[in-house]
């Protein structure tokens, strides 16, 4: 009788444990980390649960969709940015890559042909206003129905202007207007002068 009792008791722990588990992985905001050090850091949401019901999509003030101005809204817990450079290839990173919950990239990078190297998915790409027209040339790769990536433009005031003149924000507009489906942000002009104001402070130079 005393081992009967003992197993149950053994039980009923066991099932409080999964249970505090389970509780702490679909509400507490990196339940990973605790984990990590059995598993390794590719230990995610992904292995065991889907928390995407759960994820807050926070609202990023310093960047507003074309043309509607919406503030951006996106949540990531593990990112890889992915530089352009060709030192990438080579270096079979691309499961890597792939494993993290967002992936940014730069300008019009390519990724067909390299996914070994540089993985499949975008999440976001980060694109400089000399790099639009790039982007352009292949409009229906970059913004077809198949991508659903975001882009995020940034360069200085007088190329996103609105009022008509602003070069780079109605070749923008017009791209948005033949596939309404594409996400396109533009950094605000409060944003850029602050990150104008990180790069001289970084660097010495202005940009």
């Amino acid at each position: 009788m005393a081992w009967i009792g003992k197993k149950s008791v053994i039980a009923t722990s066991l099932i409080a444990v999964v249970s505090l588990f389970v509780v702490v992985v679909n509400y507490s905001e990196k339940p990973y980390f605790l984990l990590e050090p059995v598993f390794g850091q590719t230990f995610s949401s992904h292995w065991m649960f889907s928390r995407q019901t759960h994820k807050a999509f926070k609202p990023h003030l310093g960047y507003i969709s074309v043309p509607k101005q919406e503030p951006l809204k996106l949540h990531c817990e593990v990112c890889s940015v992915v530089s352009s450079s060709g030192q990438m290839l080579g270096q079979a990173a691309g499961p890597e890559i792939d494993r993290s919950s967002c992936i940014w990239r730069m300008n019009n990078a390519p990724t067909r042909g390299f996914e070994h190297d540089v993985g499949h998915r975008t999440t976001l790409r980060v694109v400089s206003h000399t790099s639009v027209p790039l982007l352009l040339q292949r409009p229906q790769y970059f913004f077809g129905q198949a991508n659903d990536t975001v882009y995020v433009v940034w360069g200085p005031l007088r190329n996103m202007r609105k009022d008509g003149k602003g070069i780079v924000y109605n070749m923008l507009r017009q791209a948005v207007e033949k596939y309404p489906q594409a996400r396109i942000y533009l950094t605000t002009e409060e944003r850029m002068n602050y990150c104008d104001m990180v790069f001289k402070k970084e660097t010495g130079k202005d940009r």
